[in-house]
């Protein structure tokens, strides 16, 4: 026997002689649905309407097509006792009855879509030895399948790369619809930009959120569509992002995509000269120190610069508050930048020229100072417990040479006099304005 046989026997005039033959009893095939899910299931049903008042021979012998087979128990509404058997699998099932007088009755077996396709079923009745063709066809409709893509395989923190879904309609001959999925992402993952819909349906997914989605997506036969989003990444570390499984009406349930990437963090810096906060003498040589490193999981660095080369001499040649920023590039284009501020103070350096000891111990000298400050002179003894012989102080409103006469007090001039020559020092100190002050010595003997 084939996949599904039925014989219907009846003895006709032979078992009747007297009867004359009726009207001719009719077979219709039909699937319901006549359309399935790729593994769903159908009803494949033979309707047996006999209008006359005698039994007629009906037989026929059926083998389903490779997209389906039987998968349950074969049932008749027939004349009992029917002879309804399987023999060993889903392509053998056995069938006799005798089909009333006027009677309608059926055979039904349960069939599975095992194999995408359109597939036809057709059938020759055999009516008292007549053959006549009867047909049904059924569709059985493979799900959809999706994959997912990021746009790179590493991706800098808080950097953005598309993900893309694609949806494909695996069945040559079927339109699918109603193409659902989801995505919720792992954490350190947010839509970053509105996401665009390529296949027909309704798409969700706001920048901020932290999951997309498709409804009522529809794709014809053979052909793909795509859903995409821009995607930035807030943690570090690996991510591995996966839908849930894809659906459409007509197909089912599809698989699962899933993709991944490696978030890896901003390139480091380490800017040690100058220093933040620091303030440098003024003319001292300082020279720049960094250096920079990518994270370990990133590509490595392609620029490291600063505002000039590492271990060149900053500028300490003018007073002020300075920045210095350093930049740094991964291959991968994340940057980092980190700027420290320091200060170069204002310049102290000042000279002492033309000293000149003069009667009744007086100093004259000159004092030539770079810019705004105060000059400040102590004159002291350099013998026993020492003292002050004269002091002076003097105000200086720019860059200038400062002309100076110190005369010795009270107590010096005593001194001076007692001694006739008295060896002494001049302690001469520039403070700069906003700066800090500089002292120089110089040993004079005045008489």
């Amino acid at each position: 026997m084939g996949l599904l046989a039925g014989i219907l026997l009846g003895a006709g005039a032979a078992l009747f002689p007297g009867v004359a033959d009726a009207a001719t009893p009719t077979i219709t095939e039909s699937f319901s649905p006549a359309s399935i899910a790729l593994n769903g299931t159908s009803t494949l049903t033979f309707a047996i309407d006999n209008p006359g008042g005698s039994l007629h021979s009906v037989g026929f012998d059926d083998t389903l097509p490779p997209g389906v087979q039987v998968a349950g128990t074969p049932t008749t509404t027939c004349l009992s006792p029917p002879a309804l058997a399987t023999s060993g699998g889903p392509s053998d099932l056995a069938f006799i009855d005798v089909a009333l007088a006027d009677s309608s009755c059926t055979v039904s077996a349960t069939v599975r879509g095992v194999q995408a396709g359109a597939w036809d079923n057709p059938v020759t009745v055999n009516v008292d030895g007549t053959g006549t063709p009867v047909t049904a066809s059924i569709g059985v409709v493979a799900p959809p399948s999706i994959s997912a893509a990021f746009g790179t395989a590493l991706l800098g923190l808080d950097g953005t790369t598309p993900l893309t879904f694609t949806i494909t309609n695996p069945n040559a001959a079927f339109p699918l619809s109603g193409v659902t999925f989801t995505d919720t992402f792992p954490a350190g993952l947010v839509v970053a930009g509105q996401p665009t819909d390529g296949c027909g349906g309704s798409v969700a997914g706001d920048p901020g959120s932290n999951s997309i989605g498709l409804s009522g997506g529809r794709i014809s036969p053979a052909s793909s569509c795509t859903v995409s989003a821009v995607v930035a990444a807030t943690a570090t570390g690996a991510v591995a992002d996966a839908t849930t499984q894809v659906f459409s009406t007509e197909g089912g349930i599809g698989n699962t995509a899933s993709a991944g990437l490696t978030v890896i963090g901003a390139p480091t810096i380490v800017l040690s000269s100058p220093a933040s906060g620091h303030v440098y003498a003024f003319g001292t040589r300082v020279p720049a120190s960094y250096g920079c490193a990518d994270d370990p999981d990133g590509p490595g660095i392609s620029s490291c610069k600063g505002e000039i080369p590492n271990g060149a001499p900053i500028d300490t040649s003018k007073a002020g508050e300075y920045a210095f920023t350093v930049t740094a590039l991964s291959r991968d284009g994340g940057v980092s930048s980190d700027t420290v501020f320091y200060a170069v103070a204002p310049d102290n350096r000042f000279s002492v020229a033309r000293i000149k000891p003069l009667a009744g111990g007086v100093l004259r000298f000159e004092v030539r100072v770079p810019g705004a400050g105060r000059v400040s002179v102590l004159e002291t003894t350099r013998t026993g417990a020492g003292f002050v012989v004269a002091r002076a102080s003097v105000s200086a409103p720019r860059a200038t040479t400062i002309h100076l006469s110190v005369k010795p007090d009270r107590r010096g001039r005593a001194t001076l006099i007692a001694r006739r020559r008295l060896p002494t020092t001049l302690v001469v100190t520039y403070t700069p304005k906003g700066g800090t002050g500089r002292t120089e010595r110089f040993r004079v003997t005045l008489s």
